[in-house]
C-alpha cells in the first residue's frame, strides 16, 4: 500500500478527552452459513467479542504508518451477527502507542456490510489522572451499575446509541497489512491464596488511590471492619489479568493491586523504578451492581502479587481466576538438564522470565513498562528465545519495526513505537544483531530487507567519530549498562553530557562495522564488502591505540575499564595471547569484587547510581562469551551459581533487573546462563547463514560430568537433542537430530548427521 493510500476507520465525533471509553456494536447477516474472513483493529486498546463469544484484543503495538490488523476465518450459521468492542482510548504516550493514536475502530467482512452504533461511557468510567506510571495507560475506576447490561447480546436495544463517524486514517500510511505473529495465549490459573481478613478504610477512595490503598487497616480489631481483604501468589510475576466473582450489595467496592514483590507483607500499587513514580497506581477500582456479579479489567497488568479489597455488607462467594496473558507456552521447546541441579534451576528461570516479558513483543518487563527495549531484545533475549522455541516471530517483528521507526537521519530507536527514545549503544547493537538473528534463524529475507536501513542507521553516526573512535553524542542517552557513566542521565536533577570517546560505545561500533563486512557478504555484494572492511580496519586501528595509550599515558585495563575489556575480548582486537591474559585477569578480579561475590561491595540502589565497582546481569550476556572462550568456562560456572543462586535464595522466581532487589523483579535481559548453558555446555551453536540445519560443534562443558539437553529448530517442529557424559576414555557425545544437520568441528571438518551422530571427545 502507498502512501497515498488508506483504511476506513470508525470514532466519534468531535475532540475525544483522554481516558474514554466506549461500546461499539456491529449489526451483519448472512444468507448463507459458511465461513467469514474477518479484519479488525481497534485503539489504543480493545476487546472485541462475536456473537458474545471473545473473539480477540489488543492492538500489537504499531508505528501509526505500519498499522497491522487482525485476520481471522469463523464458521457461521445464516441469519443475524454481532460484533462488539469496548475500546479505551488513552490519549497519552505509553511504551506500547504513540500520542497520535486515535480511538477508532476497523472491521471489515469480505462481502458483508455492517450497521456500527456506539455508546460513551463517561458515566461508568470514571477519569481519575492516575495512570499505572507515566510511561503505561490509566488507573480503570468503574461504575458498573451504568454500564448497559446484556450490551454484547444480538437482541440488545442500541436504537438510542449514536452513529460513528466513518473517516480515512489520516496518517501517511506505508504499509496496511495483516500481523504476523502468532495468537498471544490467555491462560486461567488459580493463584496462590496467602492471606485474608478484615479491612478498615483510612482515606477517601478519590483522594490518592495509591496512598489509599496502603493506608488501609487490615485485621484492625480496634474499629469496626468495613469489609475483606484476600492476597494471592501467583507463583512469578505474569502479565494478565484477574476475574473477581463476589456476592455483594449494590454499591460495593472491589479493587485489586498488582505488585512484583511485597511492601512489608503487603501489596503496593506504588511500581518501583518507574519514571514518574509520584502518579503510579497499579490498581483498578469498582463499584458493584449487586448481587453475584464478576468484574475483570480491560487492560492486561503486570505482577507476582495480587490483592484484592472488597468493601461492603454480607460480602459472600468471593472467587478470584488469574488470565495470564503470554505468547510462549509453557514447557518450551528447548531444554536442558546437567550435573549440577542449581544451573538446572537457573536455566529454567531464564525461560520462565523470558515468558512472562512475551507477548506481541519481546518487551523488557511486564509490570513498569512492557517496553520493546531494542537491548533487552537483541541482547540475551534473542539467545534465550533461540534455545527454547522455535518461532521467533516477535522477535523478527522487533528488529523490522526497529528500522520502521527510524530518525529521519536514519538512528535506530532503542525503544519502539509508542515512546521513542534514542540510545546510541542499542542503535549500534542492532546492526550486529540483525546477522546474528540469521545465524540463528536463516532468514535470509529479513536481512536483505533491512540493509538499507543498517548502512543509514552506522551513517547517522558519521559526526560524532574522533581520531579516537566515537564519541558520547551530549543530545543522547548515552547507556552502556546501569551504573556506568551516563547512566544516570534524566534520573538527576543535574545530568552530565559528555561530549568524549567512548571507550565501550566504540567497541560496540567496531562490532557493528564487522557485523557488517559479514551482512554484505551473505547479500553478495563485494563492493560493500569492501567498503566495510576499509571502515573496520581504520576504525579497529583507533580504538587499539586508544586501549594502547589512554589520555597519552601507557594503558592498564584499570583506566580502560570492565565494560570495555569485556568488548575489547571480544572483538578479535587482543591478538597477543600476554594482552589476552592480562584482560582476562582483569575482568575476573573485576567481577569478584563486586556484590553479590562481595556482601559489603558498593550496591546498584537506584537509577542515580554510577560507579566502576559494580556488576550487572545485563552485560554479563557480553562478559562471559568472550571469557568462555578464553578458556574460563569453570569460572563462568561459578558465577552462575553465586551470581544467579542468589535471587533463588530470596526466593524469587524470575530474574530482576540488577543485583538488587530494589528494582524490577521481571527482566528477561538478565537471564544470559540460560542460552549460554544451552550452546556451550551442549556443544551446538546454530550457524544457520551458512546453510540450512548449519552448526558449529564447540563443547565447553566446565567441570560438569554430564549434560542433556534439546534445541528446537527455527521455524519447524523439528529438534535436535544432545547427550554427552564424561568417561575414563574423555566425554562420549552424541546427538540426535530429527532431520539432517551438518556439523562443523573444531578441526575444521564438515560432518553430515542424518539422523545420530556419536563421538568420543
Amino acid at each position: 500500500m502507498s502512501a497515498e493510500q488508506t483504511f476506513q476507520i470508525l470514532t466519534a465525533p468531535g475532540s475525544i478527552e483522554p481516558d474514554s471509553h466506549f461500546y461499539f456494536r456491529g449489526r451483519f447477516s448472512l444468507a448463507e452459513p459458511g465461513a467469514v474472513r474477518i479484519k479488525l483493529l481497534a485503539a489504543n486498546w480493545f476487546e472485541a467479542w462475536l456473537d458474545k463469544a471473545w473473539l480477540a484484543e489488543g492492538p500489537s503495538r504499531f508505528d501509526l504508518a505500519h498499522p497491522e490488523f487482525r485476520y481471522l476465518e469463523k464458521e457461521l450459521p445464516a441469519g443475524e451477527h454481532l460484533l462488539a468492542f469496548h475500546v479505551h482510548y488513552q490519549g497519552v504516550e505509553t511504551r506500547l502507542m504513540p500520542l497520535e493514536t486515535p480511538m477508532f475502530v476497523f472491521a471489515e467482512i469480505e462481502g458483508v456490510e455492517i450497521d456500527w452504533s456506539f455508546l460513551p461511557l463517561d458515566e461508568a468510567y470514571r477519569k481519575t489522572g492516575r495512570r499505572l506510571d507515566c510511561i503505561l495507560g490509566w488507573t480503570e475506576w468503574c461504575r458498573t451499575d451504568k454500564l448497559p447490561a446484556g450490551w454484547r447480546e444480538r437482541s440488545f436495544d442500541d436504537s438510542a446509541w449514536q452513529q460513528p463517524v466513518a473517516r480515512a486514517w489520516t496518517k501517511p500510511i506505508e504499509n496496511f497489512q495483516c500481523l504476523e505473529i502468532g495468537e498471544i495465549r490467555h491462560v486461567d490459573l488459580r493463584p496462590e491464596q496467602i492471606g485474608e481478613g478484615v479491612l478498615v478504610n483510612m482515606s477517601m477512595f478519590t483522594h490518592d488511590p495509591t496512598a489509599g490503598f496502603m493506608a488501609r487497616h487490615l485485621d484492625d480489631k480496634s474499629l469496626p471492619p468495613q469489609g475483606k481483604w484476600f492476597r494471592f501468589d501467583l507463583g512469578k510475576v505474569r502479565l494478565g489479568r484477574p476475574s473477581v466473582t463476589v456476592t455483594a450489595p449494590s454499591g460495593s467496592v472491589v479493587q485489586m493491586a498488582y505488585a512484583e514483590s511485597l511492601t512489608h507483607g503487603r501489596v503496593s500499587p506504588y511500581i518501583s523504578s518507574s519514571a514518574g513514580d509520584l502518579q503510579t497506581c497499579n490498581l483498578d477500582h469498582f463499584v458493584l451492581r449487586g448481587g453475584t456479579q464478576t468484574v475483570k479489567p480491560l487492560h492486561p497488568k503486570g505482577g507476582r502479587f495480587v490483592e484484592v479489597h472488597i468493601f461492603g455488607d454480607e460480602i459472600a462467594d468471593v472467587d478470584v481466576v488469574f488470565e495470564e496473558r503470554v505468547y510462549y507456552p509453557d514447557p518450551p521447546e528447548g531444554s536442558f538438564s546437567c550435573s549440577d541441579e542449581l544451573l538446572n534451576r537457573i536455566w529454567t528461570v531464564g525461560v520462565e522470565t523470558l515468558r512472562s516479558c512475551s507477548e506481541d513483543a519481546i518487551t523488557d518487563n511486564p509490570t513498569r513498562e512492557r517496553g520493546q527495549w531494542l537491548g533487552d531484545a537483541v541482547g540475551a533475549g534473542m539467545d534465550i528465545l533461540a534455545c527454547s522455541y522455535s518461532d521467533m516471530r516477535p522477535l523478527k517483528r522487533g528488529l523490522i519495526q526497529a528500522a520502521q521507526c527510524a530518525a529521519d537521519d536514519g538512528l535506530i530507536p532503542a525503544v519502539f513505537p509508542g515512546t521513542l527514545s534514542f540510545l546510541p549503544s542499542f542503535s549500534v547493537q542492532w546492526v550486529a544483531a540483525v546477522p546474528h538473528y540469521v545465524e540463528l534463524s536463516g532468514d535470509f529475507q529479513t536481512l536483505e530487507k533491512l540493509y538499507p536501513a543498517a548502512v543509514a542507521n552506522i551513517r547517522s553516526f558519521d559526526s560524532d567519530l574522533s581520531d579516537d573512535g566515537l564519541c558520547m553524542n551530549p543530545t543522547r542517552w548515552n547507556f552502556i549498562d546501569w551504573g556506568y557513566r551516563g547512566s544516570s542521565t534524566g534520573f538527576t536533577d543535574e545530568d552530565e553530557h559528555y561530549v568524549e570517546m567512548d571507550p565501550a560505545l566504540s567497541l560496540f561500533y567496531l562490532k557493528a562495522l564487522q557485523a557488517l563486512i559479514r551482512w554484505a557478504e551473505l547479500l553478495g555484494n563485494p563492493d560493500d564488502v569492501a567498503q566495510w572492511k576499509d571502515e573496520e580496519q581504520a576504525f579497529r586501528l583507533k580504538v587499539d591505540r586508544f586501549l594502547k595509550t589512554v589520555d597519552g599515558n601507557p594503558a592498564d585495563w584499570e583506566k580502560i575499564g570492565y565494560h570495555a575489556a569485556a568488548l575489547a575480548l571480544g572483538s578479535g582486537l587482543l591478538a597477543e595471547p600476554e594482552r589476552r591474559a592480562a584482560c582476562v585477569n582483569y575482568i575476573k578480579q573485576h567481577i569478584l569484587s563486586c556484590f553479590p561475590n562481595r556482601p559489603d561491595a558498593p550496591r546498584l540502589y537506584d537509577t542515580t547510581v554510577e560507579a566502576s565497582q559494580l556488576i550487572t546481569p545485563f552485560f554479563a550476556h557480553h562478559v562471559f562469551p568472550p571469557l568462555i572462550e578464553a578458556g574460563e568456562m569453570e569460572f563462568a560456572l561459578e558465577q552462575f551459581r553465586v551470581c544467579w543462586g542468589y535471587w533463588l535464595d530470596a526466593g524469587l522466581t524470575t530474574w530482576p533487573e540488577v543485583f538488587d532487589l530494589r528494582w524490577s523483579h521481571c527482566h528477561q535481559w538478565s537471564g544470559c546462563p540460560t542460552w549460554i548453558l544451552s550452546r556451550y555446555v551442549l556443544g551446538l551453536h546454530p550457524r544457520y547463514d551458512l546453510g540450512n540445519d548449519h552448526y558449529d560443534l564447540r563443547l565447553e562443558p566446565g567441570g560438569l560430568d554430564r549434560a542433556s539437553g534439546t534445541i528446537p529448530v527455527p521455524y519447524s517442529d523439528k529438534t535436535v537433542s544432545v547427550s554427552w557424559k564424561r568417561t575414563d576414555a574423555g566425554i562420549d557425545y552424541g546427538l540426535t537430530a530429527s532431520s539432517p544437520i551438518v556439523l562443523h568441528c573444531p578441526d575444521g571438518k564438515m560432518i553430515q548427521v542424518a539422523s545420530e551422530y556419536q563421538s568420543l571427545i
